[in-house]
């Protein structure tokens, strides 16, 4: 066999190099001489070193298996590609291909490491559709040899190889969709995350937009794809979506959104109030107020309860709205919210609830309800200004005892966290970012700016 080998390596050196080569006329391992060279140049073929020395020296020189019989090695030499050697293998002088070669599974077979060609890929992998990388860009050699453009199907994945046969990463639009191609330049189906925004990938790879049902919820990916959290207008609707981008419905009801409350019915929006201060000028002359007061309760259709209110000072609505208006101002309320919460605490002075108009209570201060009748008063005047000194109490982060205008009368101003509601929404305690507030009721602080902006 060690002979037969020799001979063959005669026959391709001869026929590769051009020169006339003797056999070798010992055993192998012998010098031979080689005659003139086609490129005027001299050298000598070493069986011993197996590679031909100096005959083309502007060539790499690979190694080739021993494995490999001639009828492989010539075609490998033909096509130009290097097979991987191994130590003590005969030698071949092939030019070098740098090319890295990748599988179908995507991963790459071989590194190219030099001119020698030394480590690169067995060019019979070329021959079955492989993934071939060259300039930095990554192309696909169909069976038949050809670089492959548009879709190709790998392994089960999809990749776009664009005109110029380079593989795509990244966005794609394609066919009036959007794709997204990964890194590795295999499409990408469902949930993606690009930097901080999410977007959603049906099963052939297209970006949805719109209302997406996945995993028992709904999401709302808007014209670009990414999906929305927090409050949001489609098609005319607002809708509430978690941080998770999960739909919690339609808005209903207030909705704070910076200084602005807006109201809602099925996503719709009704009305809208700005954050008012409980502590604010009044809107216009102490005459007119009290003309306003009058003419809206004379609106109410209500009828005064002269009969109970006149023995604590108020015998008329003028009376009482003027007590109303000094008793706000004087600790720098806001007139026109008293007047409202009067109404709405009383009903319109009916006193239905469990206060009863002669204990003079009407903000109902004490009141907790389950029939508890809350705190007395003795005349209209003491309990309007302990009213008034509760609700600076909600208002002001700064307000003491010796900073009111008169002495203390609210029986509960010690227990009020100062500070906690500072606007008039922020009175209903559901709506207080604090949860602190007059009432536990619903909108409560939202009904009373209804009535002042109604009424004033």
């Amino acid at each position: 066999m060690r002979a037969r080998e020799h001979a063959y390596f005669l026959q391709w050196a001869e026929r590769r190099c051009g020169h006339s080569i003797g056999r070798p006329r010992g055993p192998v391992g012998r010098r031979l001489g080689c005659a003139v060279n086609p490129v005027s140049r001299t050298g000598t073929c070493s069986p011993s070193r197996r590679t031909c020395v100096q005959c083309r020296p502007k060539e790499s020189f690979v190694t080739v298996p021993r494995y490999l019989r001639p009828a492989l090695v010539v075609p490998a030499v033909l096509a130009g590609l290097v097979v991987p050697g191994s130590s003590g293998a005969w030698a071949q002088e092939v030019p070098a291909v740098p090319a890295v070669v990748r599988s179908a599974a995507g991963s790459d077979q071989v590194a190219a490491t030099g001119q020698d060609g030394h480590g690169q890929a067995d060019p019979a992998s070329l021959s079955r559709g492989t993934w071939v990388a060259s300039g930095g860009r990554w192309y696909y050699r169909t069976p038949d040899g050809a670089s492959a453009t548009g879709w190709v199907q790998d392994s089960g994945s999809w990749y776009y190889l664009d005109s110029t046969g380079a593989m795509v990463t990244g966005w794609l639009p394609s066919g009036g969709s959007w794709y997204y191609l990964g890194a590795s330049g295999a499409m990408v189906t469902g949930w993606l995350q690009i930097g901080s925004q999410w977007y959603f990938l049906d099963s052939t790879g297209a970006m949805v937009t719109g209302w997406l049902p996945s995993n028992g919820s709904w999401y709302w990916l808007g014209a670009s794809g990414a999906m929305v959290t927090g409050t949001v207008q489609i098609q005319g609707q607002w809708s509430g979506f978690t941080s998770s981008g999960a739909w919690t419905g339609y808005l209903n009801g207030w909705v704070l959104d910076g200084w602005t409350y807006t109201r809602y019915v099925d996503g719709v929006a009704t009305a809208s109030q700005t954050l008012r201060p409980v502590m604010t000028a009044p809107t216009a002359s102490r005459d007119v107020l009290i003309a306003t007061m009058t003419s809206a309760y004379a609106a109410s259709g209500c009828s005064y309860p002269a009969w109970a209110l006149t023995a604590g000072g108020a015998g008329t609505p003028q009376e009482f709205f003027a007590m109303v208006y000094d008793e706000a101002v004087a600790e720098g309320v806001s007139p026109e919210l008293l007047f409202a919460q009067v109404m709405k605490e009383t009903g319109w002075l009916q006193f239905t609830g469990d206060v009863a108009v002669e204990q003079f209570n009407f903000g109902g201060i004490g009141a907790t309800g389950g029939g508890a009748a809350g705190n007395w008063f003795p005349d209209v005047r003491t309990g309007l200004r302990a009213q008034v000194q509760h609700l600076r109490a909600y208002a002001d982060p700064q307000v003491t005892p010796g900073a009111l205008a008169h002495a203390v009368v609210d029986p509960r101003f010690a227990y009020v966290r100062k500070g906690s509601a500072s606007y008039v929404q922020y009175l209903g305690i559901q709506e207080n970012p604090s949860r602190a507030g007059w009432a536990a009721a619903r909108h409560y602080g939202m009904d009373l700016v209804d009535m002042i902006n109604q009424y004033f």
